[in-house]
């Protein structure tokens, strides 16, 4: 199983914070994200952003970087803000 966790306001958009999948193989980050949204369009749109940042196992996934064989957690990061 494999974690994948919605921070910020993309917890919105997902539903919930986290959830458990079995996932698939998958190559590119587009795959991780159109399997992650599955039929939300607007948690697909969000997550495709150029903005939103991916986490894997705890390291950020380089820009059209492959990704790795062994994913354990999968985290989607939204810019910072604050004030």
């Amino acid at each position: 199983m494999t974690k994948i966790v919605f921070l910020g306001w993309l917890k919105d958009k997902a539903g919930v914070a986290e959830r458990q999948v079995d996932l698939p193989e998958l190559t590119t980050p587009e795959s991780l994200i159109a399997f992650v949204a599955g039929d939300n369009a607007e948690l697909a749109s969000a997550l495709s952003e150029p903005s939103i940042r991916i986490i894997i196992n705890k390291s950020f996934l380089a820009n059209n970087n492959t990704l790795p064989d062994n994913i354990d957690e999968v985290a989607f990061m939204p810019p910072l803000s604050g004030g």
